[in-house]
């Protein structure tokens, strides 16, 4: 049996986007927090934590991910049976928004970057390997 046409609503993609984000930050902290909990300092090493903590979360979110979808699958909300274009309205909108976005990130690209050229260039006069002064 085919299933109706359904199209999910902006509202509802972000809110599960959002939730799931929000899950996963949660239960990835928990699972290394656990692990490091559990393995004894002495056998503490950066990659065996690290293979740990990858094995965790990736082992364990195919399975929350899966349950996670069947559970938004019984969940109407946020659904239109019926495609609704955006509006003129809309579209101004979605652009503007684009265009401000990035402006924003092009003008804080160029306010950081010189930031970020002064620390190098203050790194490297004082840094240990540099035997003369810059003049």
């Amino acid at each position: 049996m085919k299933e109706p046409n359904t199209n999910e609503l902006h509202r509802r993609t972000l809110v599960k986007s959002l939730l799931w984000r929000l899950i996963g930050i949660v239960w990835t902290w928990i699972g290394a927090y656990l692990i490091l909990l559990f393995i004894p300092p002495s056998r503490q090493s950066a990659a065996l934590i690290a293979t740990l903590i990858v094995v965790y979360h990736h082992s364990t979110r195919m399975i929350m991910y899966y349950v996670y979808e069947r559970i938004w699958a019984s969940i109407a909300w946020g659904r239109s049976t019926s495609p609704c274009p955006m509006t003129r309205k809309e579209k101004v909108l979605w652009a503007f928004g684009t265009v401000a976005a990035l402006t924003l990130l092009f003008l804080l690209l160029l306010e950081i970057q010189p930031n970020i050229d002064e620390e190098k260039r203050s790194a490297q006069f004082f840094s240990p390997q540099s035997t003369t002064l810059p003049t």
